[in-house]
This record gives structure tokens, C-alpha cells and sequence, in this order.
């Protein structure tokens, strides 16, 4: 497989073709940090040279499970300059982490695209075409995700509408009604504010058709009282992407509730049982990061096979995830 392949390709190929690149992928970073003065002490003295089949755990054995571990010393066993293989100016932005405390990630900006465009392939299949004005609903500061989104929202051709500051629910219906918006692309806690003017004021806007928001779930009140506001042809559609991970998966018509196939174009997905075997906990390898690697990080999400052979009605091969429930930010 093609080290940048195309996202759409990327469901036509098999699915252990795509595991074997992966785990590819996991043993050469393997043997450059192995070799690194800032990473080598973090592996087992006279330890035998992992092989393809057990790659993931021999990772494990050096503590690779969290986001610490992954900032703290993986960063370090990037190449250095004259062998960069994503040439350009680095890219240095805030991301909110699992304990909502703010942190830096470091990538390229061939990275950042690369990336988006697989979130592009999942903003498609949400139904965002070339005739939308979307609504994008973001944050205050200089955010990974909000970078990330209007690139991907580029790869539709519709037209975007950046919003730099959710809160400002008048302000935001003003420009929703000025500009014909016909979606709204932004979090839940992001739609709140918006939603509850409009509720204040019994004020309703038909334009709406679809809104996308990442995973999170939409209770029935939220949805009903959306569809209050927006219509009863109201569509809802959710994509799963983290600062942390970059894009994990899309929807399709056949995912049901928490249902999510995975871009395995992009990351190398496991679910790894927790200590009391009680449930399993989505872990992701992105490794198309030369800064910052992803090797088997932690989502926090535990989840399970719905679909591990990549057999969906709807014809794409990659395999379909269902997200169970969230662990609390302390685990």
C-alpha cells in the first residue's frame, strides 16, 4: 500500500493488506527509536527484535499506552532535518487534551492536509455537497481541529462560513440567516448557545438540512428540540476525529447508534481489554506524523467489532467499530 494513499482507495484494499502496512509502519519506527540517544533507554536491554506478528506488544512492553508516554518521548525519535520525509514549515497549535488541559502538538503542514482529507471523505459521505453553506462552529483560539476542518470542508466544494466564537448566539443566527447557511458543522456544547437563542426568542430557521458534530452523543430532547428550530427534515450526521489521533472514522447509511467505520488509510486500530478484561479500549497508531508520532495511544473510548472483517451493505471494506461508553478523564 502506498504510503499516501487516496482515502477512497483506501477502502478497496484488504483488510490485512492494510494491517500489514501498518505494522509495517510500527516496526521500522521501532528500530529508529531503538537506535535514538533520547529514546533508546526506554528499551528492554539484549530484548530480541520485535517481528511483524507481535509488533503492537512488543510497543506495550515500553509503556507505549498513553498520551504522556507518546508527548513525552516519541517526539524525540522524529528524523532529523536532512532526512525529513514531509518537507516544509512545522506547525505548532493547541490542542484541548483528554484532562482539558491545554497542550502543544507539532506536525507539517503536508501533514495537516493529509490528514484532512480523509476527514473531507468523511464529510462527503455526511452529505455535504458543492451547493451547502456550512457553518462552522469553532473556538476562540488557534485550534488543530478548526485548521484541519476548512481545508477538509474544501475537499466538497461548498461554501464555508467560519464562525471563530460559538458563544455568540445572536451574532450567529444573524450570520446563519445573512448567508443562507444550509449546515452547521461544530460539538454539541458548540450548537448550545446558537440553539438556545433561538429557543428565547421562538425563532426558527428551515435552512438548516443537516447538522454534523463529532462523536458525541445526541440525546432525543437535543435531537427533537434541533428539529424544533430547523425542521423535521433535519438530517444528523457525526464524524470521530481527535487533536490527539487526527481523523478516526466516518459514518455511512448502514452504521448504526455509535457505529463508525475506521480510516484505516490513515491509523492502525486495536481494542485492547482493560486489566479486569471487563471491556475494550479503542487504542490508534497514526504514524503519518514525522514530529509527533501516534503508536498505540489511547482514545479512551471503549468500543467493540461490529463489523471486523469489513463486510458492510454499503460495499466499503473498512471495518466498522461500535463505541460502547467513554472512560472518565482520570483513568
Amino acid at each position: 500500500m502506498d504510503l499516501k494513499v487516496n482515502p477512497i482507495d483506501a477502502d478497496f484494499i484488504s483488510a490485512q493488506s492494510r494491517a500489514d502496512y501498518h505494522r509495517r509502519s510500527l516496526l521500522g519506527l521501532w528500530r529508529k527509536a531503538v537506535r535514538h540517544p533520547a529514546t533508546r533507554h526506554q528499551f528492554p536491554a539484549g530484548a530480541a527484535q520485535p517481528t511483524l506478528a507481535d509488533i503492537p506488544s512488543a510497543w506495550g512492553t515500553v509503556g507505549v499506552r498513553d498520551v504522556y508516554d507518546h508527548l513525552e518521548h516519541l517526539n524525540s525519535s522524529a528524523l532529523p532535518e536532512a532526512g525529513r520525509s514531509c518537507p516544509g514549515s512545522d506547525v505548532i497549535l493547541s490542542a484541548e487534551g483528554t484532562a482539558r488541559t491545554t497542550r502543544i502538538l507539532i506536525g507539517t503542514h503536508e501533514e495537516i492536509l493529509y490528514n484532512a482529507c480523509f476527514d473531507g471523505k468523511a464529510y462527503c459521505l455526511s452529505g455535504i455537497t458543492s451547493g451547502d453553506r456550512v457553518l462552522v462552529l469553532g473556538g476562540s483560539g488557534t485550534w488543530l481541529v478548526d485548521d484541519c476542518n476548512f481545508y477538509a470542508l474544501s475537499r466538497t466544494a461548498c461554501t464555508i462560513i467560519p464562525v471563530r466564537d460559538y458563544r455568540r448566539g445572536g451574532e450567529i443566527a444573524e450570520i446563519m440567516r445573512a448567508l443562507r447557511a444550509t449546515a452547521i458543522l461544530g460539538s454539541l456544547g458548540a450548537l448550545l448557545p446558537l440553539l438556545t437563542y433561538l429557543e428565547l426568542r421562538d425563532l426558527t430557521y428551515p435552512g438548516i438540512t443537516h447538522i454534523v458534530q463529532g462523536r458525541e452523543f445526541l440525546s432525543r430532547q437535543l435531537r427533537w428540540r434541533l428539529v424544533q428550530r430547523f425542521g423535521a427534515d433535519l438530517s444528523f450526521h457525526s464524524v470521530f476525529q481527535t487533536p490527539d489521533h487526527g481523523a478516526v472514522g466516518f459514518q455511512c447509511p448502514s452504521c448504526g447508534p455509535g457505529e463508525y467505520h475506521l480510516h484505516e488509510g490513515l491509523i492502525y486500530a486495536e481494542l485492547c481489554p482493560r486489566d479486569d478484561d471487563s471491556a475494550t479500549e479503542l487504542v490508534i497508531s497514526n504514524l503519518h506524523r514525522s514530529r509527533m508520532p501516534v503508536v498505540r495511544l489511547r482514545t479512551g473510548d471503549y468500543a467493540v467489532w461490529a463489523d471486523p472483517e469489513g463486510c458492510c451493505p454499503c460495499g466499503l471494506t473498512s471495518r466498522r467499530i461500535r463505541i460502547l461508553d467513554r472512560t472518565s478523564d482520570d483513568e
